[in-house]
């Protein structure tokens, strides 16, 4: 059986079968895949027939219906059944009202525009001429000859048997797509469940079911699919008729359009619509296919009460489907975006009343299939796709695994989980092979990614960050991942996360409120800038930074090491590890002679200085987690070199950082993975069956059905923070704290950090008006803690404010402000209440905007004015299953023995365990990273990615 071909066509309703007409008489090899039979009534091609009209309220449509004029004569040509009855178009009604077929005088305007003939009539000529009655006298409209109505069913039969009849074109019905796989090399895969096929061109046109094959490329269109009802009325009287529409108020209860009565659409009856959704769905599956007894009760009062020699009872009834874009394109045609292999390759189109179109737009497509290009301005109908491949939710799975059989169950779909199953499915071990392993993640939220969540505030095309920002420059597996792997497959673009300029930015701490530069200043003039806080003299004038900087490097000299000689070593992660083993403090006092990796780093700022100075290093530093009570040893690289450094260039990706997750996961799915959501891992044991080559039995949760099911699998890991951890079932034989007791001090090494972050929209970025802030952070000891200037929309001006980012001890302040009325988004010029509602995120509540608001007014004094926010987003990661926004290492444990260990606690288990929390780099997606891809190489066998340098240093 043939499987290859130059073009291939998925969905074979109209436009699919005018596509394959055109392409005819090409020399191409063409293939139509229809999933249901030709002439099916599943989709948009149901009923009988529809309207054509060359008046709209837009002149590039009306230029496009005059175009498709020739294209319905050549189609006539080839058949004797009549395609179009020229009986006219009669619009009428409302002349104040605009629904989604135009107007009646924006369609008056663009006719007089492009000399299209018509007759304009008011209310009581409209009754004299045609057959309707009591027609309100303000009323009025006008009458079009080309208007006419189109046999559907006629239209697709000259289609099909042109196609049929060609000797290039094979068509295949009841053949549904289950996968598709666009190729560096050029080739494009399409699979069905009985052969896989291959081709360069790929055109879809699977009209309301657009979804479902555009999320094999991770996408989706924001489409709206109406099911419409329709009915018949037996004629009582001899009556002619034209297609008409009427405009009335209220719109969701008055529009109707109807037909004049046809010998091939049950003669003796008329048709009558409403123009009315039954239901709006957003899953062609859903359909009911029952036509709505309350639109059918509209119809037919509208047919007793206005029309003149018909039965008001509804006969012949049925649905259909209608694909509406949200963004108001009347069509929707474009290619694939810029990142999908092939793009320029695959077209699609989908949406819109477009009968009248079809032989048009199957030319059109056609040319684009064969050509690349048309002569037909299409510039109106192109896709709003997003920069980068965002969203994949739509091929997540979220029914049970129920008797699966794995190679490894991973849990949790956050940055290890994502990072071992795109390692396990790309990656070659040492003999060079491919693993070919049956992998699957599950997940217990409805998204991926973990504690990166970017999101979009409505309104304005500004991404925030409600989790992790941003990446170092050094940390080579994420720098490699966005700017190599992915920039390249996906095309992600990594952008310099701005800092800001310290001149802009603010503290106020104890009531004192200061530009950020004060401190850079008293280091130029001499000055020693005082703040509120009684610190020691050596200390006077220096920042928090500067501080930090001076006592680390104190207790390294005191023992003999360099900090600057750490920090210029060719791999300075390397050296630190090495140093932080040793290090011994070496003052007088009740830690001397002990090492520092024993010592908390509370303890050690308050020896070195005093309480109040570590009250200034606390509050200062922006971030109470750096200065609790941790690791010292830990602590020193990290103050010194991820927050203090001046040559730490921080990055992050165009449209939101957690791409980096989205695209792991995208490719994983695309190399045959999957990936369960609303999927909760209860417990896991030993299977009793010693033959079984599946060791573990895991027992999970679905959450959507609300029930408990099993999987199999040789390997489990568990891509999971502490707190994840901690909630699975403790009893069990991997967790028993009475006999692991060694696993269980090894997990509690870590201590959880809570985080909170409150993100405000504003019409306006104020801060650069009051403050000349264009970026950056300001600081202060208020709850709030830090404030971001982020981005503005340069579109429509509206901006982002991370208004309030918190942790450790102030996140029970705003924990307190949780409940109650939530802040509704407030209408702007671009914001309407049916965009203010998005349920991808939590809103605050309107006590905690109150709040936040009434201390970013205090941090920012009264000279900088600050208005209202319309809209707010808000996080704490604090919250099951998190735990934290981040963790840290208890002092006492011997980092390089426990980061090991957890790796895979039992030797004889399959069992690992991978995430931020047990890593080097904690708070950092490349922590979860480097541990993950330990795992990969030491259990696994799996060699370095040819896109990572193999002297990278993965940590202990």
């Amino acid at each position: 059986m043939k499987t290859e071909y130059d073009i291939i066509i998925i969905g074979g309703g109209a436009m699919g079968l005018a596509t394959a007409a055109e392409l005819a008489n090409s020399n191409k090899n063409v293939l139509v895949l229809e999933q249901f039979g030709f002439f099916n009534d599943k989709g948009s091609s149901a009923g009988l027939s529809r309207q054509f009209r060359v008046q709209y309220a837009q002149e590039y449509m009306s230029e496009l219906a005059l175009e498709s004029i020739p294209y319905w004569e050549k189609l006539q040509k080839t058949t004797d059944e009549q395609l179009i009855d020229k009986v006219g178009s009669l619009w009428f009604g409302d002349p104040s009202i605009s629904s989604q077929e135009g107007g009646i005088q924006a369609a008056m305007d663009v006719m007089d525009k492009l000399h299209i003939p018509y007759t304009p009539l008011n209310a009581a000529q409209i009754q004299e001429q045609f057959p309707f009655k009591d027609i309100p006298e303000d009323y009025n409209g006008f009458f079009q000859n080309d208007g006419g109505i189109i046999d559907l069913k006629a239209t697709l039969k000259a289609l099909f048997n042109i196609a049929n009849n060609a000797g290039n074109i094979d068509l295949l019905e009841f053949t549904p797509v289950t996968n598709i796989q666009s190729l560096n090399t050029g080739i494009i895969n399409v699979e069905t469940a009985e052969h896989l096929y291959t081709t360069e061109k790929l055109v879809i046109t699977p009209g309301a079911f657009v979804n479902d094959i555009l999320k094999h490329f991770g996408l989706s269109v924001n489409v709206d699919i109406w099911e419409m009802s329709s009915a018949y009325y037996k004629k009582t009287e001899d009556i002619k008729l034209p297609t008409w529409f009427v405009f009335q108020k209220p719109q969701n209860t008055s529009l109707f359009y109807g037909f004049p009565e046809e010998n091939w659409a049950n003669p003796g009856y008329i048709r009558v619509a409403p123009d009315i959704p039954d239901r709006i769905l957003k899953d062609p599956s859903d359909r009911t296919g029952i036509p709505s007894e309350e639109s059918l009760a509209l119809n037919s009062a509208w047919v007793r009460d206005h029309m003149i020699g018909l039965d008001d009872n509804p006969e012949f009834t049925s649905t259909c489907l209608i694909t509406l874009n949200n963004n108001n394109k009347e069509l929707m045609l474009d290619t694939l975006p810029n990142w999908v292999h092939n793009h320029k390759n695959i077209i699609v189109y989908t949406g819109g009343w477009a009968a009248k179109f079809i032989p048009l737009l199957g030319k059109i497509l056609s040319d684009l299939a064969v050509k690349g290009k048309t002569k037909f301005d299409i510039s109106h109908f192109k896709i709003q796709w997003p920069v980068v491949r965002g969203e994949i939710s739509n091929r997540f799975v979220t029914k049970e695994a129920k008797r699966q059989q794995l190679d490894v169950a991973i849990v949790g779909a956050g940055a290890s989980g994502l990072y071992s199953g795109y390692r396990l499915l790309n990656g070659t071990n040492t003999k060079g092979e491919k693993l070919d392993l049956d992998v699957a993640i599950f997940e217990m939220s409805d998204r991926i990614g973990g504690r990166l969540e970017s999101v979009k505030l409505p309104g304005m095309n500004v991404v925030g960050e409600l989790g992790g920002m941003r990446y170092m420059t050094e940390q080579k597996i994420v720098t490699a991942l966005i700017e190599d792997v992915f920039s390249t497959q996906y095309g992600l673009n990594p952008i310099d996360f701005p800092m800001g300029d310290a001149n802009h930015h603010l503290y106020y701490l104890r009531k004192q409120r200061f530009f950020a530069n004060r401190f850079s200043q008293s280091q130029i003039t001499g000055e020693k800038f005082k703040t509120r806080y009684f610190v020691e003299e050596r200390f006077e004038g220096q920042s928090s930074d500067d501080i930090f900087t001076e006592i680390i490097s104190e207790v390294l000299e005191a023992d003999g090491y360099s900090l600057k000689q750490i920090q210029e070593n060719p791999n300075p992660r390397e050296e630190w590890n090495r140093v932080k083993q040793e290090l011994v403090y070496q003052f007088d006092g009740p830690y001397k002679g002990i090492k520092v990796y024993k010592i908390g780093f509370w303890n050690l700022l308050k020896d070195r200085s005093s309480q109040e100075c570590y009250e200034f290093l606390a509050q200062a530093g922006g971030y109470y987690s750096n200065t609790i009570n941790w690791n010292a040893a830990e602590a020193f690289p990290y103050m010194v070199g991820d927050f203090a450094s001046d040559s730490v260039k921080y990055k992050t990706i165009e449209g939101g950082y957690d791409q980096i997750l989205t695209c792991l996961g995208d490719d994983f799915i695309q190399q045959g993975g999957t990936i369960y959501t609303r999927n909760k891992l209860k417990t896991f044991r030993r299977n009793k069956d010693k033959l079984s080559e599946y060791k573990y039995i895991l027992t999970f949760y679905n959450l959507k059905k609300e029930e408990y099911y099993e999987v199999e699998a040789k390997d489990i890991i568990l891509g999971m923070p502490k707190r994840s951890l901690e909630l699975l079932d403790q009893d069990n034989f991997f967790f028993n704290p009475e006999k692991n007791h060694k696993l269980h001090n090894n997990l509690n090494s870590v201590i959880p950090e809570p985080s909170v972050k409150i993100l405000l929209g504003f019409e306006e970025p104020w801060w650069e008006a009051g403050l000349g802030a264009m970026a950056g952070e300001s600081i202060t000891d208020l709850p709030m803690r830090q404030c971001y200037y982020f981005g503005v929309d340069p579109v429509n001006s509206h901006s982002l404010f991370l208004a309030s980012y918190n942790d450790m001890r102030t996140v029970t302040f705003w924990q307190a402000l949780e409940a109650g009325e939530k802040f509704q988004t407030r209408e702007t010029k671009l914001v309407r209440a049916k965009n203010s509602n998005y349920a991808n995120y939590e809103h605050a509540s309107k006590m905690m905007v109150g709040e936040v608001m009434n201390q970013v007014r205090e941090l920012h004094g009264p000279n900088v004015e600050v208005p209202p926010p319309y809209t707010s987003a808000y996080k704490d990661w604090t919250k099951d299953p998190y735990g934290g926004g981040y963790h840290a290492w208890k002092n006492e444990y011997k980092v390089w023995d426990v980061m090991p260990y957890i790796r895979q606690p039992f030797e004889e288990e399959r069992i690992f365990i991978a995430g931020e929390a047990y890593s080097d780099q904690q708070g950092w997606v490349e922590g979860a990273f480097c541990v993950t891809e330990h795992i990969m190489r030491e259990k696994y066998d799996l060699e370095c990615p040819d896109w990572l340098d193999k002297d990278y240093y993965l940590g202990w």
